[in-house]
């Protein structure tokens, strides 16, 4: 996985959970509020780069009997980054993909976007242990 996918979860559940982290530190939220005009970016990197890894996972999934620690936390770490892209990238969604849907897809969107968004700090806490997780397995395994 890697030190820098560790980094860029961290990030992303950062971005995902950004009043609990407010409530902890002062200093963290003066940064998250100079990166959240970048939300829908970094979801939308998150989101694909989480495709990639996708691939990459269902490509070397022959690992799993040898390194089954390493598939396993990159498998987690996919789902996260896609559900994650996700929910930060929705603005982006709305407004370059959705803009030109007809009603009854915007409707249907935004019913599925509404019981996402119940899940986000879930996914935020996740994504901030696995990519610590990620760091420290690297570290180990390397």
């Amino acid at each position: 996985m890697g030190i820098l996918n560790g980094i860029f979860l961290i990030v992303l559940g950062a971005l995902c959970i950004p009043s609990l982290v407010a409530q902890k530190s002062p200093n963290a939220k003066e940064l998250l509020d100079k990166v959240v005009p970048f939300q829908g970016i970094i979801g939308f990197v998150s989101f694909i780069w989480g495709i990639w890894l996708l691939i990459t996972v269902l490509l070397r999934l022959y690992w799993i009997t040898d390194f089954p620690v390493v598939i396993l936390t990159w498998a987690v770490a996919t789902l996260v980054l896609l559900c994650g892209g996700a929910l930060l990238g929705w603005g982006m969604i709305q407004k370059h993909l959705l803009s030109k849907a007809s009603e009854n897809v915007k409707a249907k969107a935004e019913a599925s976007f509404a019981k996402l968004v119940a899940i986000q700090p879930t996914i935020g806490l996740i994504a901030i242990g696995l990519g610590i997780w990620t760091i420290v397995a690297t570290i180990i395994f390397l």
